[in-house]
């Protein structure tokens, strides 16, 4: 399910069924969440009623298929959460459970239930490439994967910010923001809230780069992964980008080159993997990754062959000693990114 979906369900009021939030947005996945309560919780008095609240990593069917049977106090609809799930660790009896609660709703139109997973409860992939737990779980329920928004999106999610605020903005100005402040749009909501004060405090009606440059504050993007995900992509300049914005953070560089040593020797083993004639099906399996996570070091690996991945771990561990030895090891980092990130020909 997309969001477009979504929103034109909310839009139309037709709520109903067993839904899936899910994604890297948080602050979409609230928000949506936000919406769906506004349309179905329409008198607080009845709160205890009609919106029981679940939270927990093991999902208790039992207890939501209650809450589902229980008809609505005083309204023609309840709202059923269940936070902090950790789906991942789903068995082939959770998903009947989960397909007879399915079901139960279905009988009980009046019963909607959102289910709100962060990152560490499911890795969902992508919408063009979905992880095959979100694919077998869209398939029960109505999934939604809120991915990081697009610069261009949030370019034309703060200007109609702004727009509602009565202010326009300078092109530049949305894009230094994304660039100064990050993706998070949890922290962008905040900043906008900063510059729409401030120009009102001063009677301005445009935001320009140069009041972004004086208002908002300097964020580094929060992604412990952020750096090996840009080599594992092939993405040099994200790389470089992540890099910086550890350094930015003080995140000690021998902890980076750490990363960056596990990354390659995960991808040493997949080559090895593949060079033995492996089924990259079977990868996942036999090195305790989850699905989705092996399909990317496969394509990753695919790149290059095992004794290159091991060239590429001699150097780091060269890196290691050089830098005991006192070089800088966040030039040799650099060094290394240059064409460790970049893929490379089998």
């Amino acid at each position: 399910m997309l969001q477009t979906e979504l929103k034109a369900q909310l839009k139309a009021k037709r709520i109903a069924g067993v839904y899936l939030f899910c994604g890297e947005e948080d602050y979409l996945m609230r928000y949506y969440l936000g919406e769906i309560r506004r349309l179905i919780l329409v008198d607080p008095a009845f709160d205890a009623f009609n919106h029981p609240v679940f939270h927990g990593e093991t999902v208790d069917w039992s207890a939501l298929s209650d809450a589902i049977t229980s008809p609505p106090m005083m309204a023609d609809q309840k709202l059923i959460e269940w936070s902090g799930a950790h789906l991942e660790d789903m068995k082939d009896a959770d998903f009947a459970a989960l397909e007879e609660l399915v079901r139960t709703a279905n009988e009980n139109p009046a019963s909607v239930v959102v289910f709100l997973v962060g990152q560490e409860g499911l890795t969902a992939g992508t919408v063009k490439r979905p992880s095959s737990l979100f694919k077998r779980l869209s398939a029960l329920v109505q999934a939604v994967n809120f991915e990081t928004s697009t610069d261009d999106r949030l370019a034309a999610w703060l200007n109609a910010h702004f727009v509602h605020e009565g202010l326009d903005a300078e092109p530049g100005a949305l894009r230094l923001m994304i660039d100064r402040c990050g993706h998070s749009m949890d922290v962008l909501a905040s900043e906008t809230d900063k510059l729409v004060c401030y120009a009102r405090a001063h009677e301005l009606r445009t935001v320009t780069q140069a009041m972004v440059e004086l208002v908002c504050s300097s964020t580094a993007e929060d992604d412990a992964f952020g750096l090996t995900n840009a080599m594992l992509a092939g993405d040099t300049k994200g790389a470089y980008r992540k890099l910086s914005d550890l350094t930015r953070r003080r995140v000690d560089p021998m902890m980076i080159l750490g990363q960056i040593s596990r990354l390659i020797s995960d991808l040493c083993s997949v080559s090895c993997l593949l060079e033995e004639g492996t089924p990259a099906s079977s990868i996942a399996a036999i090195l305790g990754m989850n699905e989705y996570k092996a399909g990317l070091y496969v394509k990753s690996a695919s790149r290059r062959r095992p004794e290159q991945f091991r060239a590429l771990l001699a150097e780091i561990k060269a890196m290691d000693l050089a830098s005991k030895r006192g070089a800088d090891p966040l030039i040799q980092i650099e060094r290394f990114l240059s064409t460790a990130s970049g893929g490379g020909e089998r």
